[in-house]
């Protein structure tokens, strides 16, 4: 299936590495120029010289700390005048949850505030940003990279709400852009096969019970996330906005109607 992807401009935030690389390399490899960020810049120039070695696309490095406005915005504006534009929007740059305590006595204001900083406020000031170019444009694609946490009670009383505000956002932005032709959605991700996941689940017990979380008995792989996110950012999808996508490897059994 041709997505119909070739020569969009694309900027994932995040991108070194995990998810956000995944995603960018099956962009690229669908004809797309891509921007990624990391605040790491060592590593940032390695993915990129990789991506762009692999898929034969041009693959721009900048450095940018989304907890920081001004950081973004020169980001931004960095992507727009080294592509020309923009016309799709990959949030994946937040930290992954899971290694701070979470539970009701133990969570710190500091985590819950950082969070939401990094999080909620870094996608919104990076959806913000990217606007006039799409509505320039009369099209574009913002994909929000949320997490399965908004779905779980207990103790996830930071991750939870800082992912449930994601969907919330992307619903609320889809209304505000769709006359402008952008589409605006999210991710769901489950436990997925990262660098991240692998060091903290140090253990094959560890790995062996979380894939068993799943009815697929396995970890989903950032690849799979990748190809969802690829088949939102293209022309083809233009009839998906406002929604989130859960692709879990079928975690959980309740019902969503």
């Amino acid at each position: 299936m041709d997505l119909k992807l070739s020569g969009k401009k694309a900027l994932i935030v995040g991108g070194s590495r995990g998810i956000g690389k995944a995603i960018a390399r099956q962009l690229a490899l669908e004809g797309a120029d891509c921007t990624i960020c990391s605040r790491n810049e060592s590593s940032l120039k390695a993915a990129a010289d990789e991506l762009a070695q692999e898929t034969k696309r041009n693959i721009y490095p900048i450095t940018a700390d989304i907890t920081d406005p001004e950081s973004i915005k020169n980001l931004v504006e960095k992507t727009a005048a080294a592509m020309g534009s923009i016309d799709i929007l990959v949030n994946s740059g937040a930290r992954v949850g899971g290694g701070d305590p979470e539970d009701f006595h133990g969570i710190k204001d500091e985590l819950i505030l950082k969070d939401f900083e990094e999080k909620y406020m870094g996608y919104f000031r990076s959806m913000r940003a990217v606007a006039p170019y799409m509505i320039e444009n009369n099209w574009g694609r913002i994909i929000n990279i949320s997490g399965l946490a908004a779905r779980i009670g207990g103790n996830y009383f930071s991750s939870g709400p800082r992912n449930a505000s994601v969907v919330h956002l992307t619903k609320s932005a889809s209304l505000e852009l769709g006359k402008h032709g952008i589409t605006v959605n999210a991710i769901y991700p489950g436990i997925v096969d990262t660098e991240t996941n692998r060091e903290r689940m140090t253990s094959e017990e560890a790995l062996s019970k979380a894939a068993a979380l799943s009815p697929l008995n396995r970890l989903i792989t950032a690849e799979e996330i990748a190809n969802v996110v690829t088949f939102l950012a293209s022309p083809l999808s233009g009839s998906i906005t406002g929604d989130v996508i859960s692709v879990t490897g079928g975690i959980g059994n309740n019902v969503y109607y």
